[in-house]
């Protein structure tokens, strides 16, 4: 015979504080980053009239990431790439400069300025961006961007680093972990943090510039097999996927985790 309805709270009670019982354990919660190169500024032969564009936003809303990062895009682009990942989501823009002059590197057509966009489902609480120290001979200054989640407190960064393998170890290292904790005001080693973007470099154990050696103590690193990375901390991994893209010369990346 069963227990009273009356009786069995109470007595339920009892065997979990004898052991008797395990207590159910809270679910995880699931975390995705999309990463994608978008091939917009109109400069390069990958370029296909900004259609890459439209197959972001397609990307955005059947993966439903938490973050994206997107490289290679021009500000003018990240209104349309940031209604796709939802209502409270907002951006943060990496503005490439023009060593020669200066300025802000545009795209063509009049699209506004280029470089790299994160985008954060649930807004922004704070966020920075800057060109780094280390820069190659070429005219492009790059840059990064970072933004703190209004909700969940994890910081995003997302860049896109120099075609100097040299370079752009040194500018990876330059932002992670340095630039990447001091855009989290917490302070707390428990935070969370993603990187994300177009790193420039390959996995190539051996090399002196293998995207592993930017990879600190307590992050941990997963890559497209290519030059596509996320260098993360305090998160579970769960798995990654490829996507194609067919008006860029990139695929998405995904990176699951849950916290």
């Amino acid at each position: 015979m069963g227990l009273p309805r009356a009786t069995a709270g109470p007595v339920l009670a009892v065997l979990l504080l004898c052991g008797l019982v395990t207590a159910p354990a809270s679910a995880a919660t699931a975390f995705k980053v999309l990463q994608m190169n978008l091939c917009n500024s109109g400069a390069a032969g990958c370029y296909q009239g900004g259609s890459a564009v439209d197959e972001a936003v397609a990307m955005i809303q059947r993966r439903v990431p938490d973050v994206v990062s997107v490289n290679e895009v021009c500000l003018s682009d990240l209104p349309r790439l940031t209604a796709a990942a939802g209502a409270t989501a907002e951006y943060q823009f990496a503005f490439a400069r023009r060593k020669s002059t200066n300025t802000d590197i545009e795209c063509s057509a009049g699209r506004g300025a280029y470089g790299s966009g994160i985008i954060v489902k649930e807004g922004i609480r704070t966020s920075g961006q800057n060109t780094y120290t280390a820069q190659d001979g070429g005219d492009e200054v790059r840059a990064w961007a970072c933004a703190l989640s209004e909700v969940r407190g994890f910081t995003a960064c997302t860049t896109h680093l120099s075609t100097t393998g040299a370079t752009a170890l040194a500018q990876c290292k330059e932002l992670v972990p340095a630039t990447v904790l001091s855009h989290d005001p917490t302070g707390s080693a428990t935070t969370r943090h993603v990187v994300v973007g177009d790193l420039n470099l390959r996995y190539s154990p051996g090399s002196a510039t293998n995207a592993q050696n930017c990879v600190p103590s307590g992050w941990f690193r997963k890559g497209d097999g290519d030059v596509q990375h996320v260098i993360a901390r305090t998160l579970t991994f769960v798995s990654t996927q490829e996507y194609a893209m067919y008006r860029t010369d990139h695929p998405a990346f995904v990176v699951n985790y849950t916290f």
